[in-house]
């Protein structure tokens, strides 16, 4: 890991409480990995208010820019104050940490199923492996939820949308849709990112369809380097840490019922 002082060269409002930036960090994004995250911290001039970095998953990596990409949603007083900032200022940040994705390196069709603000880090895997087999199912609450939609289609790789509300393509559960797909034709592994109730439906269709895959879980992560146990989990090889064994897990190995 790495820190470093970050230059914003990019601010792009998405929709309400969604924000897109660009920062420039030569030596974190030469480290970086899909699935991995970043550490910001944005305090008051003066004053160590908010004590406390936020974790933010990263989207882009380019190498030869030397740059990360962040998309993130505004949930607490942290976040507000990292969306206050504007291009050209610079910010805080450590990493990357955590463990990025791992891909067998033969499978065939791959599902990655994403709720809300889970999509960034399953756009950066499949940036980084475009020779690969994607499908993107989607989900949020509402059509306005479900961001960078055009980066998909520029990619190439096919998406299926899911709003609770109805707004926008199959009204309903986004596992619900994907299981819809499977019934008609099967992946051969998943990967999901967001929500806990959404990540244990996903574990729970990847017992019955016996697909393995992985889970990138969410968390609140107060010192992002494992020493303080606040973003602990159970496993079924006993309580981990998100942020320095996770966020990527195996799809069996989370026990979300413990």
């Amino acid at each position: 890991m790495r820190q470093t002082e970050a230059l914003i060269v990019e601010r792009t409002v998405l929709g309400p409480g969604y924000y897109y930036y660009r920062l420039l960090c030569p030596e974190i994004a030469e480290l970086a990995k899909p699935g991995q995250f970043i550490e910001i911290k944005v305090s008051s001039e003066g004053t160590l208010d908010p004590l406390l970095s936020r974790p933010i998953s990263i989207y882009r990596i380019d190498r030869k820019e030397g740059s990360l990409a962040v998309i993130f949603k505004t949930v607490g007083r942290g976040t507000r104050r990292i969306a206050e900032l504007k291009m050209g200022n610079q910010v805080s940040i450590f990493g990357p940490v955590g463990n990025g994705f791992t891909l067998p390196e033969e499978t065939g069709r791959i599902a990655l199923i994403a709720g809300g603000i889970g999509m960034p880090p399953l756009f950066s895997l499949a940036e980084h492996y475009p020779e690969r087999d994607f499908t993107l199912f989607y989900g949020g609450r509402s059509a306005g939820d479900l961001l960078g939609l055009e980066a998909w289609e520029k990619l190439g790789v096919p998406y299926r949308l899911a709003t609770d509300d109805g707004s926008a393509g199959f009204h309903g559960l986004v596992t619900a849709l994907f299981e819809k797909e499977y019934e008609a034709r099967p992946f051969d592994y998943m990967i999901a990112c967001g929500p806990k109730p959404m990540l244990r439906a996903v574990q729970q269709l990847a017992a019955k369809y016996r697909l393995p895959g992985a889970l990138s879980l969410e968390a609140y992560m107060a010192c992002g380097v494992g020493a303080c146990l606040g973003c602990t989990c159970v496993t079924t090889k006993g309580y981990k840490r998100v942020c320095v064994d996770g966020p990527v897990f195996d799809i069996s190995e989370v026990a979300f019922d413990e």
